[in-house]
Order: structure tokens, then C-alpha cells, then sequence
């Protein structure tokens, strides 16, 4: 025991003498250290002999060992991800509240816009729906025209049309083919429904293309007058031609549509425009896509608009040609022969494109001409060309389909080289022109 005391005491006193030299010596050698405030971006390094040197902290590095590169990357990586969360869920919060704020939900019309209008004085967003309806199309015609200037206009229209079917059925097609013949000589200028002009030559309704198949003036110099009446000098003959077309389809079972307004009336109507501007019972699919085409229609527009065919009748001398030549016989099936034969006892007897629904329109009669029971020519054919065969099928198939196009189709019609604004004039009687 006394011997391992003396041993501790030793070691005691080497301990003693020795440690002051080494922390000595120590301080003369001490190396570099950091001196820093985090408030401040400057770092102080100080060394031997006391030589200090200021950099910026954003320039300095200091060296790790592997094991602190590795933590310090690790730390480095959590961060960033954590402010990138942050961030993320800032976006998405600020977001929401702006999307809450400007975007209002929408079932059908906008709502939410009166909730703001204290927010944004005289601020107003139009309702949204699912179908807008362009209200301008060529410079001038638009839905709702009449509004302001003559707003019975449509129900004078349509009261005056409705009238004339209790009377006469078959009315209800004459005027839509009136519609159609008027907008393709010269544009949809009221042109056929002049029975002369200042000019003294013969008029469009004169023409052998038109004559004895087309009809309507009456009721159109009817409602005319009515409309005189009410609102003197506003309602053109074109548009109420337009609006008459719509209403005797509607009332043979095509859903409302709105028309476009704003016609103006022509002061030309001649005989000699007619040719090679309508559709013709022998035409070929080229020639009918031809024509088309140059009236700014194109193939489909040919296929919905040839549905119009679903009423009305036909004069013998439009189709009893094809029984006399065994090739074109050949196309027609022979039921429907039999019955051309049996009624056309002379030329001006009349015969209905659809027999089964004379009066409807639906599309019976695309899945008719399916069945080559088509009475003209021209409609037949669409069958047996590639680039409308498929359209005829479709619309067979799809009644409503085919309806929400013909609404268009007759709108695309009732736009072709129309006169607005300050030209031509608002006729007082449809069958002549202002003096």
C-alpha cells in the first residue's frame, strides 16, 4: 500500500511541472478560429501574430470530415424539402382563396357575380352556360334582333304561321323551300317574293325552277301586313321569311332553334340569276357539292339540309324519268315503283318524299333512302357516294343529332350574301319595292 501511494504521488508531480509548458507552447501554435455573429454577414479570422481578415460569410467554407459532410448534407436536404412543403402548401392555400374569390362555381349560368358587385362597382360577368349562342355572325345579323325595335316580331311570325296549318298542312314545307330558293339566287334578300321591279325584267319566281313549285307569298303579304301595323318600316321580308322557315318546321316536330336577324331587303330580282344557282332533281353528288360549296356550305351542311325532305311533296315530272331507264330503275325500290307509276297519272300530280310521316320531320327519311325509297335522284345518290353515304346512315340513327345540326345548317343558309345595315331597304310590301 505504501508503495503504490508513492507511486500516485509521483505521477501528481510530473503531472505538475509538465502541463504550464504544454499550454504555453499551446497558444503559440493555436490554431485558426471563427469569430462570428449570426446577426452580422461578415466573418473575422484571426491567426498568428494577430493578422486578422474580414470575407463574406457567403464566400467562406470550412471543411468537414466525411462523416460531417454526409450530416450536413442530410440537413441540407430535410430543409429544402420542408420549405418546398411550405411553399407548396402556401401556393395551394393563397391559391384557393384566389380561385374562391374570382372563379365562382358554375352549374349552367355563373354564380356568386352579385355576392361581388360591392367589391368591383359596375363589375358585371355574363352568364355562362353550357351552349353559347355567337351573337354576331356576318357583320351585323344576330339572335334577338328585333328586341328593342319590334319586340312581337317572332310571335306575329309564328301566330300568323300557325294560322295557316289549321288551314293547310302542307304549307308548313313550301316555305322552308322558299327560304332555301331565295337565300341561293343572290343571298337571302326577299329577291323571290317580288313580282317585279323598276327594272321591268322578269323576276326570279318567273323562272322554271321555281314557278308552280314554290308557294307562301300569301301568308307572307298576311303577316307582312300585320307587322306594318304594329311596328311600320322595321321588319324586313328576308327575316320574316327566316323566322317563317324556322316556325313551320318546328311546328313539323324540329325542336326551337333562334335565328339570326338583321336582313335588309333587295331591289334586284331577275329571271336570268336563277340558273345553275339551285339544286336540281338530277344533279350528281359533285355538282350538289359543287353548289354547295360556293354558297359557303359544305358536304354535311348538303346532308342535313337534304333532310328538310322529311315533308312535302314532289311533282311527278321531278322523278317519273327514272322508271323510264332501266339503269336508274334499277336504284328504286320496287314497291316505291309501283306507287310512282299508280299516281303519277300526268306530270302535275304529286307525290310525298315520305309517305309514312308526310307531315314530320324526323329521320325516317334518311333510313328510307337507305332502303332506295328515295323519290328524287338527287337524294337518292347521297347513298351511294363515299363522302356522304356515311352522313345519311348517321342522321338515320341519330335523330337529335340530326336536329341539333339542321338548326345551324338553316342559320349558315340564312347567312349567305345577306344585306345589312344601311343597305338595301325595309320593304312596306314584300311583292315590291320602296319608291
Amino acid at each position: 500500500m505504501v508503495a503504490k501511494a508513492r507511486i500516485f504521488v509521483s505521477i501528481l508531480l510530473v503531472c505538475a511541472i509538465l502541463l504550464p509548458s504544454l499550454a504555453l507552447s499551446f497558444l503559440d501554435h493555436r490554431p485558426e478560429f471563427l469569430e462570428h455573429d449570426s446577426r452580422k454577414t461578415d466573418v473575422t479570422i484571426h491567426g498568428d501574430n494577430n493578422n486578422n481578415n474580414v470575407v463574406r460569410a457567403n464566400d467562406f467554407a470550412i471543411p468537414h470530415s466525411d462523416d460531417e459532410r454526409r450530416k450536413e448534407r442530410s440537413l441540407k436536404e430535410k430543409k429544402k424539402s420542408k420549405k418546398k412543403k411550405n411553399k407548396k402548401g402556401k401556393k395551394s392555400h393563397h391559391q384557393h382563396h384566389f380561385d374562391a374569390f374570382f372563379n365562382p362555381v358554375i352549374e349552367g349560368v355563373q354564380q356568386g357575380v352579385e355576392e361581388f358587385s360591392h367589391i368591383f362597382p359596375g363589375y358585371r360577368v355574363p352568364p355562362t352556360t353550357e351552349k353559347q349562342v355567337e351573337p354576331e355572325i356576318n357583320g351585323g345579323l344576330q339572335v334577338g334582333f328585333y328586341q328593342q325595335t319590334c319586340p312581337q316580331a317572332e310571335r306575329i311570325i309564328k301566330d300568323g304561321l300557325i294560322r295557316a296549318v289549321q288551314n293547310d298542312s302542307t304549307i308548313a314545307a313550301a316555305i322552308p323551300r322558299l327560304f332555301l330558293h331565295d337565300c341561293f339566287v343572290k343571298g337571302c334578300d326577299g329577291s323571290i317574293l317580288l313580282d317585279a321591279t323598276p327594272s321591268g325584267a322578269a323576276v326570279e319566281k318567273l323562272s322554271g325552277t321555281n314557278g308552280i313549285t314554290v308557294r307562301g307569298f300569301e301568308l307572307i303579304d298576311e303577316i307582312k301586313q300585320e307587322l306594318e301595323e304594329y311596328c311600320p318600316g322595321i321588319v324586313s321580308c328576308s327575316d320574316t321569311l327566316a323566322y317563317l322557315s324556322r316556325d313551320a318546321l318546328v311546328a313539323s316536330g324540329l325542336p326551337h332553334y333562334e335565328v339570326i336577324g338583321g336582313r335588309r331587303d333587295g331591289t334586284e330580282s331577275l329571271e336570268a340569276n336563277v340558273g345553275g344557282n339551285l339544286p336540281l332533281p338530277g344533279d350528281t353528288v359533285d355538282q350538289m357539292i359543287d353548289l354547295f360549296e360556293k354558297k359557303g356550305l359544305n358536304v354535311e351542311d348538303l346532308v342535313v339540309l337534304i333532310g328538310a325532305h322529311s315533308i312535302g311533296v314532289a311533282h311527278c315530272f321531278n322523278f317519273l324519268y327514272r322508271m323510264d331507264t332501266p339503269e336508274k330503275a334499277q336504284m328504286v325500290d320496287p314497291r316505291l315503283g309501283g306507287v310512282m307509276r299508280f299516281t303519277c297519272t300526268d306530270q302535275m300530280s304529286k307525290l310525298a318524299f315520305d309517305a309514312t310521316t308526310q307531315y314530320k320531320m324526323d329521320s325516317v327519311f334518311y333510313k328510307q333512302l337507305l332502303n332506295n325509297r328515295g323519290l328524287l335522284e338527287s337524294d337518292q345518290i347521297l347513298t351511294q357516294d363515299i363522302r356522304t353515304r356515311g352522313f345519311v346512315q348517321r342522321f338515320g340513327d341519330d335523330e337529335m343529332g340530326w336536329f341539333n345540326k339542321f338548326g345551324k345548317a338553316m342559320n349558315k343558309l340564312g347567312a349567305i350574301e345577306v344585306l345589312t345595315g344601311n343597305q338595301g331597304q325595309i320593304r312596306k310590301q314584300c311583292r315590291a319595292v320602296n319608291l
